[in-house]
């Protein structure tokens, strides 16, 4: 069985589809971490919160101007009570029919089901209570473009959020919106030709861009898109540590992405009672808001 089962093409083919589906989350306050946890742990992450700027005076500071004190570190604490669990059954009889590349299938469906529901759970957070009323600007898909980006990202501006590290967030129908804009579309405009060659807006006005389908849609708050500064939500995600299972497992590891820190815990064993191979991908996560101004919701008006 071993000979086609590859546990390190498997294990990589869930990391490359759970990362990919995870981008979106590069816009918030991120602790990924390959260290092991157990869910409820609290996560401490730190950012520094206010500096200030003085006019230079030997006389400062009673003539220790270069000791001046300044500067404050804050810190966003959230607990790591979402634990997520994605597993496949694969019969005797379709082990045997399958190649390794067959089962990888498998591993690329693991790794976007558990990605999707991260972020899921992460966009939950997008409310009217959490970021208050005046973060929700309503929309029209039809009339919705590149100058209601840009009065969108005037209102974080003018709550003076840095927009230098501002990302948009957008679901299909505003994405689509923005790649039929021909200020976009064409590379001699917007400066190259990813749009049309790769369906892709790297940026827009400073910001990053990414696509999703996860946004909350219906109720109370059905949206389009946002804009978010990092510290508006903050997010970590931990590896749950197995314990020994001895000869139960056939293959269980921790892996990390090099690059993001981002990682998930992969089981595999065999019950010979049901002839069946099972594998499972599973992380510990938690999040929280943070910077309630550093949100700017576009509210589907239509």
């Amino acid at each position: 069985m071993s000979t086609t089962f590859n546990d390190k093409i498997y294990t990589q083919e869930v990391l490359n589809a759970f990362t990919a589906g995870l981008a979106p989350l590069r816009a918030f306050t991120r602790s990924f971490s390959p260290e092991a946890r157990r869910k409820g742990d609290a996560i401490i992450i730190p950012r520094v919160d206010a500096l200030s700027t003085t006019t230079f005076a030997y006389a400062n500071n009673s003539g220790y101007p270069y000791e001046t004190e300044g500067g404050t570190v804050a810190s966003i604490t959230l607990n790591l009570d979402q634990h997520q669990i994605v597993g496949v059954d694969i019969t005797d009889v379709q082990f045997a029919n399958s190649g390794s590349a067959d089962i990888s299938i498998f591993a690329q469906q693991q790794g976007r089901a558990l990605a999707r529901k991260c972020i899921e759970n992460v966009f939950g957070l997008l409310s009217i209570t959490n970021f208050g009323a005046a973060a929700a600007t309503p929309v029209s898909i039809a009339n919705t473009g590149l100058a209601q980006l840009r009065a969108a990202r005037k209102t974080l501006m003018d709550r003076k959020v840095n927009m230098d590290m501002v990302s948009l967030i957008s679901n299909s129908e505003l994405y689509s919106s923005l790649l039929g804009d021909s200020n976009i579309t064409q590379a001699f405009q917007y400066g190259g030709s990813e749009a049309v060659r790769e369906a892709r807006i790297p940026r827009l006005y400073g910001m990053d861009v990414y696509e999703t389908n996860a946004l909350p849609l219906g109720g109370t708050l059905s949206l389009v898109g946002f804009l978010a500064h990092p510290d508006s939500i903050a997010i970590a995600v931990r590896n749950l540590q197995p314990q020994d299972g001895g000869d139960s497992y056939l293959a269980v590891e921790t892996v990390t992405d090099a690059e993001t820190g981002l990682g998930f815990t992969y089981r595999r064993h065999f019950n010979p009672g049901k002839g069946r191979h099972f594998a499972s991908i599973e992380c510990l996560f938690g999040m929280t808001t943070a910077l309630t101004l550093g949100i700017g919701l576009l509210r589907k008006a239509d």
